[in-house]
């Protein structure tokens, strides 16, 4: 009850939530937000984008092009540096690529907060401010981006490496990455330390120079990659002779491989700069690269494959070499700016109407960008103003352009793409909003999808199979959407296993051994024991019908070096492990809580993801989202600083009650961790435990989950998320 004493309180609350609120949302928008009866901007023009390819975006940018057909350059600043674009009350972020006033041609790349699946939404683009400052950002706008300001390399976000003579320099804004010397295979190479996932494109504007006498000049490559020592996972694009005239595509998926040699010609004269853009996506459930020139799509680039195309995500970078045999072909790629931004086969459609007549075209850019997508990990509400489809039909369609208004010649005609499928692993930020919806409203009896369609689950942790009829099992994980069992693995016996794991295989379902439980390998005399059953695992790798798809070494040490005396560390393990495991096998450290994160890093060169085990605490039960993200901060850090990936798992024995607050925590972490690329998802240790609890409150309150079978329930809470069946990151 609100007593007359308490109003004012109430009131005042309810102001500062406003004010709060207001200043959160000006802060997420990353520019100043401007209201739409602001008269410091005279002109306005709106513009319709609408989503073709039936899938929910966010944080997407979309290409608009002006030209003299649709927009009055003098009514703008010189630069452009007064333009603004809002959709409802945010304004969002963008950047200039190319601005030129007198031959009234301009691209300008706007990040959309989110897009619905077959929605259009209304942008207000407002310029004519003489007042207003530059507020162009590709580092707001994009993925990545760096345009090489100032005159050294940034560490934060690249590598480099060097081979013989090669050289990487920064000077001016443009970033060299030479082999200036007669040497055979004289190289060097930058590579991001972000890595990204499928769906994204990489677009570096850049310039080939030969500074030898060899006019071949130097071999220039552009692409992504999962580990530069190992590379496993790889797309390369490789341009050589005079002007680029041969381009040669390969990729790599594991152990398959496939090189296509002389597939088109730059034709870009030596000293000239273009645009080059690689594609890596995923449509109609086939993985594809494409390459662009200029924003013009190449089909003769084009190239599709499930078998030598990975979804595993990868750095990108540029590389640049001689011949081996020492010719003088010496020179460098020059690189003005790179960017990595999202990419889906079938772009949105960007339209501009007048302001006064929003029902009709009056001057139409249309880009349909074969360029971006790959779910940022970002839940945000949104407040684009969403238009149903049926609300813009009167907007007459016209030709689509796939190049940039004046910036290169169509290299072809575009073909129609059916509209693909929507993307079925939504971001965890997502969905974890739709799952605690889904909990929220399934009171209403409708039936739902499983809570692990919600946030990639897919793995779970068991001590043995036999405890279970294995028919039975692994029909039941395969209904829940179960994909990765962490097998616990008795190496003196190991083959005990290839049964289960067959069958687990003929179901679609990974399994990765876990090894190593019982032993500390730093100990005196433990030498022989740790090597002979990681030995005997990949033998039966090598041997066996039914494989491993990935090992875990469950480390039981905090340090490497435990007593003096020992023989062998588990750097040693990991080393032979990720040197004799096939390619299409993924390795695994398990942590300890508390590990010498210092550590990480020199491991991190041999696994592929780690394992955090935050459990148990000296001094509290690790059972609340906040509690768990301070146990493990720093191991995440060094984690996310070697450019790993790490999955965090609980133990049930942590002071949990039922099932449904193991599910809550998830959520949270999920939530948590939404924008960390470090961050694989959450495993429960153990099973055997976990199955052991009641239900969750609801079922208890007979306000169940509609459409969960039991199992699901069970199972739905345990393992880790996706991208834990094949060569991890």
């Amino acid at each position: 009850m609100i007593t007359k004493r308490s109003i004012p309180c109430v009131i005042f609350s309810i102001v500062l939530i406003f004010l709060l609120t207001d200043c959160a949302l000006a802060a997420t928008s990353g520019t100043s937000g401007i209201s739409t009866k602001d008269n410091s901007w005279s002109c306005s023009k709106e513009i319709l984008i609408t989503e073709n390819a039936g899938k929910d975006l966010q944080g997407y940018p979309v290409a608009v092009v002006l030209d003299s057909s649709n927009f009055n350059f003098s009514e703008a600043k010189s630069d452009g540096s007064d333009l603004r674009f809002s959709s409802g009350d945010r304004t969002l972020n963008y950047w200039i690529e190319t601005w030129d006033p007198e031959n009234e041609d301009a691209l300008i790349w706007v990040r959309l907060q989110s897009l619905s699946a077959n929605q259009t939404v209304k942008v207000l683009m407002r310029y004519g401010n003489p007042g207003a400052e530059a507020v162009s950002s590709g580092e707001k706008t994009f993925d990545f981006f760096d345009d090489f300001e100032g005159n050294n390399l940034n560490e934060l976000d690249w590598n480099a490496e060097s081979a013989g003579g090669g050289l990487v320099e920064v000077k001016n804004g443009i970033c060299n990455v030479s082999a200036p010397k007669v040497h055979a295979y004289d190289s060097s190479m930058i590579y991001s330390k972000k890595s990204f996932e499928i769906n994204s494109m990489f677009v570096v504007k850049r310039m080939k120079v030969t500074t030898g006498t060899d006019n071949r000049g130097p071999v220039l490559q552009q692409g992504f990659i999962d580990q530069i020592d190992s590379k496993k996972n790889e797309i390369k694009h490789e341009t050589e002779l005079a002007n680029e005239r041969q381009v040669d595509l390969e990729t790599i998926y594991r152990k398959q491989k496939n090189n296509l040699y002389d597939l088109t010609d730059v034709d870009v004269p030596e000293g000239e700069w273009y645009v080059s853009g690689i594609a890596w996506y995923e449509e109609n459930n086939t993985r594809k690269v494409s390459w662009f020139k200029n924003g013009a799509r190449d089909p003769k680039m084009d190239f599709a494959s499930n078998d030598s195309v990975t979804n595993i995500p990868m750095h990108v970078y540029l590389y640049t070499a001689s011949y081996k045999d020492s010719s003088k072909n010496t020179g460098y790629m020059a690189a003005d700016y790179v960017l990595v931004r999202k990419f889906i086969g079938t772009e949105p459609t960007v339209k501009r109407i007048s302001a006064q007549e929003e029902g009709k075209v009056s001057s139409e850019s249309i880009y349909k960008n074969n360029s971006e997508n790959s779910m940022e990990n970002h839940s945000e509400g949104t407040s684009e103003q969403s238009i149903s489809e049926n609300n813009s039909e009167n907007i007459s369609e016209d030709n689509i352009k796939y190049s940039y208004k004046n910036r290169s010649e169509n290299i072809s005609k575009p073909q129609n793409t059916a509209e693909s499928e929507p993307n079925s692993e939504e971001s965890a930020s997502e969905g974890v909003s739709q799952a605690q919806k889904k909990m929220t409203l399934n009171e209403t009896g409708t039936s739902e999808r499983p809570f692990s369609d919600y946030i990639g689950i897919s793995g779970i942790r068991l001590s043995s199979p036999y405890e279970f009829d294995f028919s039975d099992l692994v029909n039941e994980l395969n209904s829940s959407g179960i994909d990765t069992i962490f097998l616990s693995v008795n190496s003196e016996d190991v083959w005990q296993y290839e049964r289960f794991v067959k069958m687990a295989h003929e179901k679609g379902i990974s399994i990765d051994a876990v090894l190593l439980e019982d032993v500390n390998c730093t100990k005196k005399g433990t030498d022989d024991l740790c090597k002979n059953s990681l030995d005997t695992v990949l033998d039966y790798n090598e041997k066996s019908l039914a494989p491993f798809d990935g090992i875990v070494i469950y480390v039981n040490s905090s340090t490497w070096e435990g007593s003096k005396e020992s023989t062998i560390d588990y750097r040693t393990l990991f080393q032979v492990a990720n040197k004799e495991a096939k390619e299409n096998v993924s390795i695994s450290a398990s942590l300890p809580l508390n590990y010498t994160a210092s550590q990480i890093k020199e491991i991190s060169p041999f696994v592929n993801s780690f394992i955090i085990r935050a459990y148990p605490s000296e001094t509290r039960e690790l059972n609340s989202v906040s509690g768990i993200v301070d146990a493990i901060a720093l191991e995440m850090g060094e984690i996310r600083g070697a450019g790993s990936r790490g999955i965090i798992e609980i133990s049930v024995e942590e002071g949990f009650k039922d099932k449904y607050s193991i599910q809550q925590l998830f959520t949270g972490l999920a939530d948590y961790y939404s924008n960390d690329s470090a961050f694989l998802g959450v495993s429960v240790f153990n099973y055997d435990t976990y199955k052991g609890l009641p239900q969750t409150q609801q079922e208890e309150k007979e306000s169940v989950i509609s459409g969960f079978k039991t199992l699901t329930v069970i199972l739905a809470g345990l393992g880790a998320f996706t991208l834990l069946k094949g060569k991890r990151n």
